[in-house]
């Protein structure tokens, strides 16, 4: 069974239109990362020290707010350490990643507004598998285990076939909801969901020098 189905992809074009009733810039770049212990839950300070932050430094504040790159916003749930951003990618550092996922998996999802974008997961000190979710064929998967995610990218690969019948047809809808079927993926990934008030609540912040 795919673990994302056409009624999240749906969920999350509505969420993405309610976003811009709210503040129309926050979608055009959103970062959305779940950091998760694996024998014991990480907290949020847990997870700031891990991106290079001090952990005293923070500051109240919404995603719609942080317009610098490597500001974020997080949030503890049972499901992990939710960290959200806009205008952001995601590690890049070989020792981030380490440090990060030490005894520990996360998994995230990042576009910015020229569609540089990335899915990932990473676990125990590695980036196990990344993907420009617009080339998400096996070949073009990357990491230590390139086929980590198969399981969940179904949708995203059915998306991919559609363009290039499409491409051949020659006739092109006004477009693809590249960036809705990767929000689901993640949350077939995580169990995690994403709506409105995650955006406009207030959640501590921080300059994390390992956010790219």
């Amino acid at each position: 069974m795919n673990p994302v189905t056409p009624e999240m992809i749906d969920y999350y074009t509505r969420l993405l239109k309610d976003l811009r009733q709210v503040d129309d810039y926050v979608t055009g770049a959103i970062f959305w990362m779940v950091v998760r212990g694996r024998d014991a839950p990480l907290t949020v300070a847990d997870v700031i020290r891990r991106l290079g932050a001090d952990p005293g430094a923070t500051t109240p504040s919404t995603v719609p707010r942080l317009i610098d790159p490597g500001w974020a916003v997080l949030e503890q749930s049972d499901h992990g350490v939710i960290v959200m951003a806009t205008n952001t990618a995601g590690p890049r550092k070989p020792e981030t990643w380490a440090r990060l996922t030490e005894a520990a998996q996360t998994w995230g999802f990042w576009w910015l507004v020229n569609n540089a974008n990335r899915l990932f997961y990473a676990a125990d000190g590695h980036l196990v598998t990344e993907l420009n979710i617009l080339r998400p064929e096996p070949v073009e998967c990357k990491g230590q285990d390139p086929r980590a995610l198969d399981a969940y990218l179904g949708a995203l690969r059915a998306l991919a076939d559609r363009k290039r019948a499409d491409d051949r047809a020659g006739t092109y809808p006004d477009r693809y909801r590249d960036w809705e079927t990767a929000l689901a993926t993640m949350e077939g990934m995580t169990g995690v969901r994403l709506d409105v008030d995650r955006f406009t609540r207030e959640q501590p912040s921080i300059h994390a020098p390992g956010l790219g």
